[in-house]
């Protein structure tokens, strides 16, 4: 007798993002056309291609301890200083997300309440490893590792690892919010969040937990960071206004621009969910990855990838491309990525003008925000589809012809009263994923 797969249903969101901290004022920018991209603030920038980034304004230490549940307020201080950056936005992530879902002081039980989250490279502090490493130069700029091992490692604090390994997100929010169920982290770039949500909604279809804490964060402001997309060279040189330097599918798009967030999101099985009385903002429909193989390495422009994920989530979801209410693109604001994003849409969902399906892309907002991009702009079209709009893209102005007839959703948001949406993301080396989404208009 054939098995049937569980429901899975989004009954917490919870945002840390450069539009603001929490679902109200995030929605209130995109809602207005209002971006966060500005010159950093974090630290001095000098040499590199450009000083623009979408900064999370109001997340310190202080403001962790204020946000935290009363029950993890004595453990989150002891911890905090073995959380970078990117740690600290997941877990005030998952506890917004937490709250919101209801769970505190909820009777759950425990093993059945599992995390699956994107993560990426997380940078190190440069004073926490810059004295070890200078033992180790010498006057004629070689390196000697003898010396390095002898004298600088033991200049290392012996934790430092624990704060920089990109599981550690799941690991503090499995301890903090006493998640005993399945863990997993996921490092696939800017395809992290997409893949954790997937992943985290068949472990609950097929049984194995009945709520899971998933999504994703990253923070990409960081001058190792910033060398590193140098190097790459990935980064817009864009020398306008900084509101303007992240432009998705625009004629003068030239690079991404970094930014730092954290979308968590509470997935649950449905009949769990409802005998709790939970509120349902949308129900998971389909997951699909997939990637562009391309033997010469780098993205495929014609982007295969991106069209083997849309086609598996629709297959999975057991849907056209005609039932979809509008795609939540990744638009990283690449010449590239988006001209391959852009085909493999117009080859799924059609070419012809005024017929295909209604983009938009968010980055122009908030920067790339690389493993939880996924997750925010997830929420961001969730949110928005409950209030009956498409959120709009920011600075796409002049549609690149190379992109086709893509119809991006540009202006104020778009009405809609399809609550059905596709969120995709890939990388630069072509792996892609993409969720099917069905909202639940009302729950806002």
């Amino acid at each position: 007798m054939p098995r049937t797969e569980r429901r899975v249903v989004i009954t917490g969101l919870g945002l840390v993002t450069p539009l603001g901290i929490g679902v109200d004022p995030f929605w209130s920018a995109l809602e207005q056309g209002r971006g966060a991209i500005q010159q950093i603030k974090a630290f001095p920038v000098d040499g590199l291609p450009n000083n623009v980034a979408a900064e999370v304004p109001d997340l310190d230490k202080k403001a962790m301890i204020e946000l935290a549940l009363p029950r993890i307020k004595k453990p989150l201080r002891k911890s905090l200083n073995f959380m970078a950056r990117d740690i600290q936005l997941s877990v005030a992530g998952a506890q917004l997300a937490f709250l919101d879902a209801g769970l505190e002081g909820a009777a759950i039980d425990p093993t059945r309440i599992g995390v699956d989250l994107g993560a990426g490279l997380i940078s190190t502090e440069l004073d926490e490893l810059a004295p070890a490493i200078d033992i180790g130069y010498q006057s004629n700029g070689k390196f000697d590792y003898g010396a390095y091992g002898r004298e600088g490692i033991g200049m290392i604090t012996p934790i430092w690892l624990l704060k920089y390994l990109p599981n550690m997100l799941a690991c503090h929010i499995s301890i903090l919010l006493d998640c005993q169920g399945p863990s997993n982290t996921i490092t696939e770039a800017e395809a992290a969040s997409n893949v954790a949500i997937g992943e985290a909604a068949r472990i609950i279809a097929r049984g194995r937990a009945d709520i899971m804490i998933t999504g994703g964060a990253d923070s990409k402001i960081h001058p190792l960071s910033m060398v590193r997309m140098t190097l790459l060279d990935q980064m817009s040189r864009w020398s306008g206004d900084p509101s303007g330097a992240c432009r998705p599918f625009d004629a003068a798009r030239d690079g991404w621009v970094p930014g730092e967030g954290a979308g968590i999101i509470i997935l649950e099985e449905r009949d769990h969910a409802i005998a709790r009385g939970a509120k349902i903002y949308g129900e998971i429909l389909g997951f699909g990855s997939g990637c562009d193989a391309n033997p010469a390495g780098g993205l495929d422009p014609d982007g295969i990838g991106t069209e083997i994920a849309i086609n598996a989530a629709l297959r999975d979801a057991k849907l056209t491309p005609g039932e979809i209410g509008h795609v939540n693109a990744h638009g990283a604001s690449t010449i590239v990525s988006d001209l391959a994003e852009a085909r493999a849409i117009n080859r799924v969902f059609g070419t012809e003008a005024g017929q295909g399906v209604p983009v938009t892309a968010l980055k122009g907002y908030m920067g790339n925000i690389v493993s939880g991009c996924g997750a925010v702009e997830l929420i961001a079209s969730l949110l928005g589809v409950n209030r009956g709009l498409i959120p709009a893209t920011l600075n796409c102005e002049t549609l690149d012809p190379a992109c086709g007839n893509l119809d991006v959703v540009t202006g104020p948001p778009r009405p809609t009263v399809n609550p059905i949406f596709l969120n995709t993301n890939l990388t630069r080396h072509g792996q892609a994923a993409s969720v099917i989404v069905r909202g639940n208009p009302g729950q806002i």
